[in-house]
């Protein structure tokens, strides 16, 4: 192989490792608390080992499965337009004569060989409850909490490819990711006590409560409700009246969930507080409900703070993939931890205060990348919040597949 190709081939990975160190010098930290700012410096991700042998696979998983969906939209385009990019210039910069005529089949079998390995990969990534980066360092006094997932009794997972994601699989879920307890949200069906499961081996607790379809609006209510009729919530009176009343008629506490009240009830989340609303929904990790953007989150942290509300963020999980984004950190000193979920419910009537929200970094819907750079902006942002195991992992990939190729093209 002539010296040229070689120092041609050695560039990609040089620039690559140029890149991840660049990404190194303007790190930013793993997690974010959106009410403070950094999060408490004892908090840290534990990485699994299957994980960062992989780490270039999973962590661009996880930061697929952390997009909002106009970004995930934007990803998909922006794959497809910076392919055509490489493959274009990569023609030109050959300066072989062949005509566009001529290359047309073989460009098109190695876009199909590319597009399979593409959905592939996404595929993946999207049903494989994999190993999963899981949040440590808490404080013995505080309780990690998910306040908001689905099992297959909800009929958007039942009658998708998740259909088996039931309660014990929503457990094991939230046990690798670390959670002490979750609350079982589904659509119109309230769980009783059978769900709970109380804290024996280290497993997640599973705790009881419903989603609620009002008008306009999805309402999360937080306990032991028992059955609730929603024919006598209907219109904006109805809404206002399940806020006030949740407490005294099902004792449970009402979270307003994501997207909903962003795209109906921008206007008024004031009344909403106001009417008995207990908590807002701030994070939301489903791709459609995390398209908050910076000044839309001051904005409710905000108006919970005037009204003394919790906020939170939730996995909103039926049961696709395998990211953690956001956790929940509730202090209950002196509580019994074997059954959580009464105790979490108590804290969360402290109002604003009672909820600690630590959430990832990930490329958001209103960071600058244009959005068919999406692709290039998960990467880097990636790359930004990695540690140095998960970067000396990617090197190490791109420098094995680097001397892997050089035998092969002395070899041709």
């Amino acid at each position: 192989m002539s010296q040229r190709r070689m120092r041609s081939r050695l560039l990609s990975p040089w620039m690559l490792t140029g890149l991840i160190l660049a990404a190194r010098l303007a790190s930013v930290p793993p997690l974010l608390d959106p009410v403070a700012g950094p999060a408490p410096a004892a908090l840290y991700l534990k990485i699994p080992w299957v994980y960062l042998v992989f780490a270039p696979v999973f962590t661009l998983w996880d930061g697929i499965s952390m997009l909002s969906m106009t970004r995930l939209v934007a990803f998909l385009g922006g794959a497809v337009a910076l392919y055509l990019l490489w493959r274009v210039t990569r023609w030109l910069l050959s300066g072989k004569d062949s005509g566009a005529l001529r290359r047309l089949p073989h460009e098109l079998k190695v876009f199909g060989i590319s597009a399979t390995l593409f959905v592939a990969f996404v595929a993946i990534g999207a049903v494989w409850h994999r190993p999963m980066l899981s949040l440590s360092g808490t404080a013995p006094d505080e309780i990690i909490v998910d306040f908001h997932s689905h099992t297959n009794v909800s009929h958007d997972v039942r009658d998708t490819w998740m259909r088996g994601f039931d309660a014990d699989a929503n457990r094991r879920w939230h046990s690798r990711a670390g959670f002490d307890a979750a609350f079982i949200t589904d659509h119109n069906v309230s769980h009783q006590s059978p769900v709970v499961s109380t804290n024996g081996g280290g497993e997640t607790v599973l705790c009881p409560g419903i989603e609620i379809s009002a008008w306009r609006a999805h309402i999360v209510l937080l306990g032991s409700t028992g059955p609730v009729d929603r024919t006598q919530y209907r219109g904006l009176e109805g809404l206002l009246t399940l806020l006030a009343t949740s407490d005294s008629a099902y004792r449970a506490l009402s979270l307003a969930s994501l997207p909903e009240y962003r795209r109906n009830h921008w206007t008024r989340l004031d009344t909403l507080a106001a009417a008995g609303l207990d908590g807002f929904e701030l994070v939301n990790a489903s791709p459609k409900a995390n398209e908050l953007t910076r000044p839309e989150v001051k904005r409710v942290i905000d108006v919970a703070r005037t009204h003394d509300r919790f906020i939170a963020g939730v996995s909103d999980s039926h049961g696709w993939g395998a990211t953690s984004m956001v956790w929940n950190l509730v202090r209950a000193p002196g509580e019994p931890r074997r059954d959580p979920c009464p105790t979490v419910i108590r804290q969360l009537r402290n109002g604003f205060g009672a909820v600690r929200i630590i959430e990832r970094h990930r490329l958001r819907p209103d960071d600058w990348w244009p959005a068919v750079t999406t692709p290039l902006g998960v990467i880097w942002e990636t790359w930004r919040s990695m540690d140095w195991s998960l970067a000396a992992s990617w090197l190490i990939w791109i420098w094995a597949v680097a001397i892997i190729r050089r035998p092969q093209d002395q070899s041709g």
